[in-house]
Formats: structure tokens, sequence, C-alpha cells
């Protein structure tokens, strides 16, 4: 990928890193395994990264991040989101119960409040108990008014590090409740629901645009600035301002 054009300089960047690991010793050329876009070893770790945060936790000389046995794979992994800002004992997020007539424009990673300043609005967690206070939060809706609401702490943002999309630190967070012995989600997933093609969104983009409610680009990518145009044409037209990007929206637009 160092030969494509689009991320060249980027990707010449990691070749140069990979020859390094190989030159120290780490791993042998044929164990060097890794997916198409060259992240190795079993967090998937780029090469530039390996370099800067993997650690021999084991003690046998190398940091190895693909052997059967994960441990310097796991202890690198917990290196790079220390080093991060990882805060030990908070919480990536909890499941929360919004009250009805909730303001979903509150819904925002831009407005944060301790854990008391969301039950004083009627936030609780799930099961309906006072979500303990574990420093400033916001509420995130992944699928929309619909489907699960999440109060998400500071450790989102660190694991976001790691990689930035939003079902990736739901899905590795959730993972590891569950192997601590939580339960599942308790609110349900829209099963209706599909994901938008990028000719979608950025037809989405386009007509938001258009209609008064700027996206600032029509790149395709739903991030905040789309977002908050998205909530904004939901209230001109009295929907829930969940900032929500659906099919349904998008046919309503048309």
């Amino acid at each position: 990928m160092a030969f494509d054009g689009r991320r060249a300089e980027f990707f010449e960047t990691q070749l140069l890193a990979a020859l390094r690991i190989l030159q120290a010793g780490d791993v042998a050329p044929e164990a060097m395994t890794g997916s198409w876009a060259g992240a190795m070893g079993h967090t998937q770790f780029m090469p530039t990264s390996y370099l800067e945060h993997a650690v021999d936790f084991d003690g046998d000389g190398r940091r190895d991040i693909w052997s059967d046995d994960p441990t310097d794979a796991l202890a690198s992994t917990a290196a790079y989101l220390a080093r991060f800002g990882w805060t030990k004992g908070q919480p990536w997020g909890v499941e929360v119960r919004l009250p009805a007539g909730f303001d979903y424009a509150q819904a925002s990673r831009d407005i944060t409040r301790l854990p008391s300043g969301w039950a004083a609005l009627g936030v609780r967690a799930a099961d309906g108990r006072a979500v303990a206070d574990h420093g400033p939060a916001s509420i995130l809706l992944p699928a929309g008014s619909g489907g699960v609401a999440l109060m998400i702490f500071d450790n989102f943002s660190v694991i976001e590090r790691y990689n930035g999309a939003d079902a990736y630190v739901i899905g590795i967070g959730h993972l590891s409740d569950r192997l601590a012995g939580h339960g599942p989600f308790r609110a349900n997933w829209p099963r209706g629901d599909r994901v938008l093609s990028f000719a979608e969104r950025k037809e989405l983009q386009l007509r938001l645009t258009l209609a008064g409610f700027d996206t600032q680009a029509i790149d395709g990518r739903i991030g905040p600035n789309t977002i908050n145009a998205l909530r904004a044409y939901q209230m001109a037209r009295g929907l829930v301002p969940d900032g929500y990007a659906t099919v349904h929206l998008l046919e309503r637009m048309r």
C-alpha cells in the first residue's frame, strides 16, 4: 500500500517500521502476519504503534504480539491505553434509561455532565439505579432514539485512540463487560435499520445542505457537523432530534 497514491506517505512509514521490527528480531519474517492494511498480531498494532508501545511482558527478550501466547499482545495493548490516559476502575460506558420527554439535543459528545447532573435530568442506569460517579460523561445513542442509550466516560475516548469507530469501541467495551460477568444490553437494537451506503450518505449531506442545514462537507462521512445539521433539520421538522441517519429519514427528505 506504500505504492498507493491515496496514503502512500503513511504506508511507506509503516513499511519502514515493519522492516525495523524484523531487524530487531522480535519476530521471524514468516510469522509476521497481519491484516491487508498492515495491522499486526492479536490486537492489530500498526508497525509504528508497535515500535512505540509494544512491551516484552513475559521477559523472553522479544515483544511477540503474534505468538499463541497472547501475553505480550495484551500487555502491549494495556501499555498503549495507559499512554493515552486510561483511568483504572472507570467504565468505558454504561447502559442508561432515558426519561420520558428527554431532550435528545442533550445526547451529544459535546455535552458532558457528572452522573449526578444527568440524574437530575432523570437519566438512570438501565436497571433503574443511579450511575456511579466515574467523572464527566456524555450520552451516546448509537442507534438513535429507538435503540440502546449509553453514558460514556473518558475511557471511551481512550479506546477511540486505538480505533476511532464508535461500533468498535462499543463492541470491545461490551465484550469486556460480558467477560467480567455482566449481562447483555437491556434495550433492543432496531432490527429494521440498515446502514446508509456511501452514496446515500453523500445524498443525505447534500439534501441537508440544500435545505439550509450545512454539513460543512459532502464527503459521505457522518461526523459531528453532519449530525448537528441533521439534529437541526429534525428539530425544524418536529422530529426527535437524535441525529441518527436512517433510510427512512433520507426518503422523507427526497
